[in-house]
C-alpha cells in the first residue's frame, strides 16, 4: 500500500530528529571556567552562614578602636619602682596586721602601701573602681609583675559587697599561672601570704580586673 503524505512527511521529521539529537561516538572534554564567581545557591537546610566583616554600626561604634587601644594600653610601662613594691610585699609575707575599715591589714590597704613604697601615684579612694583613678585598666592576659588584681561586682562595680578582694602579681610564670601577695585571706586574719601558682578565681558574679600604675 502506498503510504499517505501525513504518514510520509511524521518519519521524516522523526528521522531528523534522531540525527541531531544523536550524541556523537567520542564526546569532548568538558571546560571549566573559573574567571567568574560560581552562582550555588546553598540548600535551604544550611543555616550557618560566616561573616568576618564589620557593620556600619559596628564600625561608628568603635569596634575596631576598642582593640586597638586595649592593645596599646597593654604595653604602657609601670610609672614606679616595682622591684621596690614587690621587696616590701615579700618582706611582709608572714606577718599579721589589724583589719577593719582603712586598716592597714585589710587586702587593699596592703596593696596600696606595697605600691606607694616603690613611688606609685596610688592616691584614689571611695570604692572599688575610683581607688584606681590615673591607673590603666587591662585585662588578665595582660597582667604583669607590679599589677593589682581587683575581684569586681559585675552588676555593682562601685560597691563594697562581700567578695570584693585585691592583691598584687609578683611574677609571671610559664604555665598561665601567676605568682601573688596578698593579704587578709581569709579575711579577717589580717594575714600577708603568698601565692606561686594563682590563677583567677572570683566568685560568681565578679570578674578579675587588672590595674597598673
Amino acid at each position: 500500500m502506498r503510504p499517505t503524505s501525513k504518514a510520509f512527511i511524521v518519519g521524516l521529521v522523526s528521522s531528523i530528529t534522531f540525527a541531531l539529537g544523536a550524541a556523537p561516538a567520542v564526546a569532548a572534554e568538558p571546560i571549566e571556567d573559573f574567571s567568574a564567581p560560581a552562582a550555588v545557591v546553598p540548600s535551604a537546610e544550611v543555616a550557618q552562614t560566616l561573616d568576618t566583616t564589620l557593620s556600619a554600626e559596628e564600625i561608628a561604634g568603635g569596634s575596631i578602636d576598642s582593640v586597638l587601644t586595649m592593645a596599646e594600653a597593654a604595653t604602657i610601662p609601670h610609672h614606679f619602682d616595682v622591684a621596690a613594691s614587690i621587696a616590701l610585699a615579700e618582706s611582709e609575707v608572714g606577718t599579721s596586721r589589724p583589719t577593719g575599715w582603712s586598716a592597714p591589714g585589710e587586702c587593699i590597704m596592703s596593696a596600696q602601701r606595697w605600691i606607694r613604697a616603690g613611688g606609685g601615684a596610688w592616691g584614689g579612694g571611695g570604692n572599688p573602681v575610683s581607688n584606681y583613678d590615673g591607673a590603666t585598666r587591662l585585662t588578665i592576659a595582660d597582667a604583669q609583675p607590679g599589677d593589682i588584681v581587683q575581684y569586681e561586682n559585675i552588676e555593682s562595680p562601685t560597691s563594697w559587697v562581700t567578695g570584693v578582694h585585691t592583691l598584687m602579681i609578683v611574677g609571671v610564670n610559664g604555665d598561665g599561672t601567676f605568682t601573688i601577695i596578698e593579704s587578709n585571706n581569709p579575711g579577717g586574719s589580717g594575714l600577708v601570704s603568698k601565692d606561686e601558682h594563682w590563677t583567677p578565681k572570683p566568685p560568681a558574679g565578679f570578674q578579675a580586673v587588672v590595674w597598673r600604675f
